[in-house]
Protein backbone atom coordinates (compact mmCIF):
# COMPACT_ATOMS: atom_id res chain seq x y z
CA UNK A 1 0.00 0.00 0.00
CA UNK A 2 1.14 3.43 -1.09
CA UNK A 3 1.19 6.69 1.25
CA UNK A 4 2.93 4.81 4.51
CA UNK A 5 5.91 6.22 6.38
CA UNK A 6 6.81 4.17 8.93
CA UNK A 7 9.22 5.89 11.67
CA UNK A 8 11.51 3.74 14.45
CA UNK A 9 10.10 5.93 17.04
CA UNK A 10 11.63 9.05 19.25
CA UNK A 11 8.59 11.44 16.91
CA UNK A 12 7.66 15.10 17.88
CA UNK A 13 11.24 15.86 18.74
CA UNK A 14 13.74 18.53 17.10
CA UNK A 15 15.66 15.49 15.29
CA UNK A 16 12.37 14.54 13.51
CA UNK A 17 11.66 18.49 11.94
CA UNK A 18 13.63 17.36 8.45
CA UNK A 19 11.18 14.32 7.82
CA UNK A 20 7.85 15.55 8.98
CA UNK A 21 8.72 18.78 7.40
CA UNK A 22 9.45 16.91 4.02
CA UNK A 23 5.99 14.84 4.40
CA UNK A 24 4.13 18.04 5.01
CA UNK A 25 5.78 19.70 1.91
CA UNK A 26 4.92 16.29 -0.21
CA UNK A 27 1.25 17.01 1.02
CA UNK A 28 1.21 20.20 -1.42
CA UNK A 29 -1.90 21.90 0.71
CA UNK A 30 -0.91 25.39 2.86
CA UNK A 31 -1.77 23.85 5.75
CA UNK A 32 -2.19 20.56 5.75
CA UNK A 33 -4.46 19.30 8.36
CA UNK A 34 -3.24 16.37 10.39
CA UNK A 35 -4.31 14.04 12.93
CA UNK A 36 -2.64 12.54 15.69
CA UNK A 37 -3.86 8.91 17.18
CA UNK A 38 -2.48 8.22 20.67
CA UNK A 39 -4.22 4.51 21.16
CA UNK A 40 -0.82 2.86 22.25
CA UNK A 41 -0.44 5.44 24.73
CA UNK A 42 -4.13 4.18 26.09
CA UNK A 43 -2.12 3.18 29.24
CA UNK A 44 0.68 5.76 29.22
CA UNK A 45 -0.09 9.33 29.20
CA UNK A 46 -2.46 9.72 25.78
CA UNK A 47 -3.61 13.10 26.60
CA UNK A 48 0.27 14.30 26.77
CA UNK A 49 0.82 12.23 23.50
CA UNK A 50 -1.57 13.68 21.76
CA UNK A 51 -0.54 17.32 23.14
CA UNK A 52 2.82 16.74 22.09
CA UNK A 53 1.88 15.84 18.53
CA UNK A 54 -0.36 18.63 17.95
CA UNK A 55 2.01 21.28 19.50
CA UNK A 56 4.61 20.15 17.41
CA UNK A 57 2.49 19.80 14.02
CA UNK A 58 1.45 23.21 14.47
CA UNK A 59 4.85 24.84 14.30
CA UNK A 60 5.47 23.34 11.68
CA UNK A 61 2.70 25.04 9.57
CA UNK A 62 0.04 21.99 9.64
CA UNK A 63 -3.66 22.33 11.59
CA UNK A 64 -3.44 19.32 13.90
CA UNK A 65 -5.96 18.13 15.94
CA UNK A 66 -6.04 14.95 18.31
CA UNK A 67 -8.93 11.78 17.51
CA UNK A 68 -8.90 10.17 20.85
CA UNK A 69 -9.08 6.73 20.44
CA UNK A 70 -8.78 4.96 23.39
CA UNK A 71 -10.34 1.59 23.29
CA UNK A 72 -11.60 -0.38 20.51
CA UNK A 73 -15.24 0.45 21.63
CA UNK A 74 -14.26 3.68 20.53
CA UNK A 75 -12.87 2.52 17.38
CA UNK A 76 -16.05 1.18 16.75
CA UNK A 77 -17.89 4.22 17.45
CA UNK A 78 -19.30 5.54 13.96
CA UNK A 79 -18.64 9.15 14.54
CA UNK A 80 -15.00 8.97 14.61
CA UNK A 81 -14.51 8.13 10.96
CA UNK A 82 -16.36 11.47 9.97
CA UNK A 83 -13.18 12.98 11.42
CA UNK A 84 -10.98 11.55 8.88
CA UNK A 85 -12.99 13.31 6.42
CA UNK A 86 -10.78 16.49 5.94
CA UNK A 87 -7.83 14.90 7.30
CA UNK A 88 -4.25 15.25 5.07
CA UNK A 89 -2.02 13.12 7.21
CA UNK A 90 -2.85 10.80 10.12
CA UNK A 91 -0.60 9.89 12.66
CA UNK A 92 -0.38 7.06 14.89
CA UNK A 93 2.05 7.51 18.29
CA UNK A 94 4.31 4.67 19.96
CA UNK A 95 3.24 2.99 22.98
CA UNK A 96 1.72 -0.39 23.21
CA UNK A 97 1.79 -2.11 19.96
CA UNK A 98 -0.39 -5.45 21.20
CA UNK A 99 -3.02 -2.84 22.44
CA UNK A 100 -2.68 -0.65 19.07
CA UNK A 101 -3.35 -3.89 16.80
CA UNK A 102 -5.99 -4.97 19.12
CA UNK A 103 -7.84 -1.89 19.35
CA UNK A 104 -8.15 -0.91 15.98
CA UNK A 105 -7.87 -4.32 13.96
CA UNK A 106 -10.97 -5.22 11.73
CA UNK A 107 -12.78 -1.76 13.20
CA UNK A 108 -14.95 0.84 11.48
CA UNK A 109 -12.24 3.70 11.82
CA UNK A 110 -9.32 1.24 10.31
CA UNK A 111 -11.70 0.86 7.80
CA UNK A 112 -11.85 4.94 7.42
CA UNK A 113 -8.17 5.30 7.68
CA UNK A 114 -7.76 2.31 4.65
CA UNK A 115 -10.21 4.46 2.55
CA UNK A 116 -8.70 7.66 3.07
CA UNK A 117 -5.13 6.31 2.63
CA UNK A 118 -6.47 4.90 -0.99
CA UNK A 119 -7.57 8.55 -1.74
CA UNK A 120 -4.11 9.80 -1.13
CA UNK A 121 -4.15 10.81 2.80
CA UNK A 122 -0.37 10.03 4.42
CA UNK A 123 -0.26 7.60 7.76
CA UNK A 124 2.91 7.76 9.56
CA UNK A 125 2.98 5.52 12.27
CA UNK A 126 5.81 5.59 14.74
CA UNK A 127 7.38 2.62 16.97
CA UNK A 128 3.99 0.94 18.09
CA UNK A 129 2.43 2.75 15.09
CA UNK A 130 4.54 1.50 12.95
CA UNK A 131 4.73 -2.06 13.71
CA UNK A 132 1.25 -2.94 13.70
CA UNK A 133 1.35 -2.26 9.76
CA UNK A 134 2.95 -4.97 8.37
CA UNK A 135 1.96 -8.51 8.04
CA UNK A 136 3.57 -9.96 10.43
CA UNK A 137 4.80 -8.17 14.19
CA UNK A 138 6.89 -9.68 16.71
CA UNK A 139 6.30 -8.50 20.37
CA UNK A 140 7.40 -11.17 22.46
CA UNK A 141 5.77 -14.08 19.89
CA UNK A 142 5.37 -13.74 15.84
CA UNK A 143 1.96 -12.25 15.57
CA UNK A 144 -0.45 -11.23 12.58
CA UNK A 145 -0.20 -7.23 12.07
CA UNK A 146 -3.04 -5.31 9.92
CA UNK A 147 -1.31 -6.01 6.56
CA UNK A 148 -0.74 -2.90 5.00
CA UNK A 149 2.38 -3.86 3.86
CA UNK A 150 2.33 -7.58 2.55
CA UNK A 151 4.94 -10.05 3.99
CA UNK A 152 6.93 -7.27 5.87
CA UNK A 153 7.79 -7.10 9.74
CA UNK A 154 8.70 -3.50 10.88
CA UNK A 155 10.84 -3.18 13.77
CA UNK A 156 11.50 0.17 15.44
CA UNK A 157 14.39 1.49 17.52
CA UNK A 158 16.79 -0.44 15.49
CA UNK A 159 20.10 1.57 16.57
CA UNK A 160 19.52 -0.23 19.91
CA UNK A 161 20.35 -3.70 17.28
CA UNK A 162 23.07 -5.51 15.41
CA UNK A 163 22.02 -6.61 11.81
CA UNK A 164 24.09 -9.99 12.55
CA UNK A 165 21.89 -10.69 15.66
CA UNK A 166 18.63 -9.86 13.75
CA UNK A 167 19.66 -11.60 11.02
CA UNK A 168 20.41 -14.58 13.18
CA UNK A 169 17.23 -14.23 15.56
CA UNK A 170 14.96 -13.79 13.00
CA UNK A 171 15.99 -16.58 10.38
CA UNK A 172 13.05 -18.73 10.87
CA UNK A 173 10.43 -16.09 10.35
CA UNK A 174 12.81 -14.68 7.22
CA UNK A 175 13.32 -18.24 5.38
CA UNK A 176 9.60 -18.24 5.15
CA UNK A 177 9.57 -14.95 3.04
CA UNK A 178 8.89 -12.14 5.45
CA UNK A 179 10.94 -9.21 4.94
CA UNK A 180 11.96 -7.14 8.20
CA UNK A 181 12.73 -3.28 8.31
CA UNK A 182 14.53 -2.06 11.23
CA UNK A 183 14.62 1.48 11.45
CA UNK A 184 16.34 4.03 13.80
CA UNK A 185 14.41 6.35 16.18
CA UNK A 186 13.84 9.84 14.70
CA UNK A 187 14.33 8.14 11.12
CA UNK A 188 11.65 6.98 8.64
CA UNK A 189 10.98 4.71 5.70
CA UNK A 190 8.19 6.43 3.40
CA UNK A 191 6.37 3.72 0.46
CA UNK A 192 4.83 5.50 -2.26
CA UNK A 193 3.84 5.12 -5.47
CA UNK A 194 6.78 2.12 -5.39
CA UNK A 195 9.64 4.07 -4.52
CA UNK A 196 11.41 3.87 -0.87
CA UNK A 197 12.84 6.69 0.34
CA UNK A 198 14.74 7.21 3.85
CA UNK A 199 13.99 10.26 5.80
CA UNK A 200 15.36 11.72 8.94
CA UNK A 201 17.95 11.72 11.28
CA UNK A 202 19.27 7.98 11.20
CA UNK A 203 18.98 4.77 8.51
CA UNK A 204 17.01 1.55 8.22
CA UNK A 205 17.63 -2.17 7.60
CA UNK A 206 16.33 -4.31 5.17
CA UNK A 207 16.39 -8.05 6.04
CA UNK A 208 15.92 -11.40 3.62
CA UNK A 209 16.84 -14.57 4.69
CA UNK A 210 20.53 -14.48 4.33
CA UNK A 211 21.06 -11.07 3.79
CA UNK A 212 20.66 -7.37 4.88
CA UNK A 213 21.18 -3.58 3.56
CA UNK A 214 21.43 -0.71 5.10
CA UNK A 215 20.12 2.34 3.98
CA UNK A 216 20.57 5.74 5.52
CA UNK A 217 18.56 9.00 5.26
CA UNK A 218 19.71 11.55 2.59
CA UNK A 219 17.53 14.17 4.60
Amino acid sequence: MDNLILVGGGEFKEECISMDTYLLERLDKPNPRVAIIPTAAAYQQPQKAAENGVRYFNSLGAEADSIMILSREDAQDGKYPMKLSEIDLIYFTGGNPQYLLTSLKQTVFMEAIISSIAKGVFLVGSSAGAMILGSKMRYGNWMTGLGLISNTAIMPHHEKSTPESILSESHSELATGTRIIGIDSATGVFLNSGEVIILGAGKAVFYSENEYQIIRSNS
